[in-house]
């Protein structure tokens, strides 16, 4: 009877620990899938969380390519904190973060690609990752999490040249602020390859006139 109880009560504490386990392995971070970016412009990317735990902090170091530089981290959700960055290594403390194994936009990154970066397919990754639970154990993945980044060539033409006149000039300071007044936007407006149209377009232009800028 006593070695039947023994066995039922290793049988019990060993479902248990494998329960605890899987559990522990339901949390980590993640891109939110491949990204596709243009030479010479700025992309974002958001970072996924998955827990059933409840997560005090988390922190992982972006993986770039060459060429490809890190621009700013924000925070996407209430519950999470301003992002704090060293050395592209992300750090955010959250506020009783459960998201019950559902998947959660945490942080959104900017990157840069650079314009002489050529067209093809690269790998950004999220590497060194480490979760903190409210128990204060700490969660780590042993494996990068990696996705397909898909450079596109930069369109041709001449950078500044919004009104398409071949040349920069004031007239595409003109056109840009049209744009801003509500004529159709133009890819060529976007001078500073932020993503947007906007004041920093002029400010670029400006540059180029002055001739720190290509």
């Amino acid at each position: 009877m006593k070695r039947k109880f023994l066995f039922v009560l290793l049988a019990a504490l060993t479902c248990i620990g494998a329960n605890a386990a899987l559990k522990r392995q339901n949390n980590y971070l993640e891109f939110s899938g491949e990204v596709t970016a243009t030479a010479g412009k700025e992309v974002v990317v958001n970072i996924l969380m998955t827990n059933n735990l409840t997560i005090t902090s988390w922190q992982t170091e972006l993986v770039l390519p060459a060429g490809v530089t890190f621009v700013k981290a924000e925070s996407t959700e209430s519950w999470t904190d301003e992002i704090s960055v060293s050395n592209n290594l992300l750090f955010s403390e959250t506020d009783n973060a459960a998201a019950a194994g559902q998947k959660v936009a945490v942080a959104k990154v900017t990157l840069k690609v650079d314009a002489s970066v050529a067209a093809g397919e690269y790998e950004i990754a999220l590497d060194k990752i480490v979760m903190t639970a409210s128990d204060e154990s700490t969660i780590a993945q042993t494996e990068p999490k990696a996705v397909k980044l898909v450079v596109e060539e930069a369109p041709h033409g001449i950078k500044g040249d919004v009104d398409g006149n071949g040349s920069v000039g004031l007239g595409d300071i003109e056109a840009i602020l049209a744009i801003l007044a509500g004529d159709p936007d133009t890819p060529a407006a976007d001078v500073d390859g932020n993503g947007t149209t906007g004041l920093g377009d002029i400010e670029e232009i400006l540059i180029i006139l002055a001739g720190g800028g290509n």
